[in-house]
């Protein structure tokens, strides 16, 4: 099953970046996500990701977790319990690929780099099912 959300950064206007998340990628995050919303986070950043502060989902690492990403791929941190948008190289990127700090659930990737990149730390966002 897909769902989409809204991650709404109302600093910007309110502009926002819709996901699909996709219960096949990691099933028991995508049905924490979708019991949690909607929710209100200031956003934090590590090199090129972004990642919300501690959130009310709480999920263990899933068997496909992983510590190398795609780009502007979406993903929940278990360690943190945290979702992040890696968009690009962290400070421990090697090589030209795009590392989580500890293994991440996959739910989607996004197409938005562009907004991404005018995100400030502390930066407002709400997280909510679309309409």
């Amino acid at each position: 099953m897909k769902k989409f959300i809204d991650i709404v950064f109302p600093d910007l206007d309110d502009k926002n970046v819709r996901i699909e998340l996709d219960d096949a990628l990691s099933p028991k995050t995508f049905k924490a996500i979708l019991e949690n919303l909607p929710i209100e986070f200031s956003i934090n950043k590590w090199g090129e990701e972004l990642y919300t502060d501690r959130t009310t989902i709480a999920v263990e690492q899933e068997d496909n977790a992983k510590t190398e990403v795609n780009k502007l791929d979406v993903a929940y941190w278990p360690e943190g319990n945290a979702l992040c948008l890696l968009y690009g190289p962290t400070p421990i990127s090697k090589n030209g690929k795009t590392l989580a700090y500890s293994p991440v659930n996959i739910v989607d990737s996004s197409n938005k780099d562009d907004i991404l990149n005018q995100i400030k730390e502390q930066a407002k966002v709400i997280i909510r099912e679309s309409i």
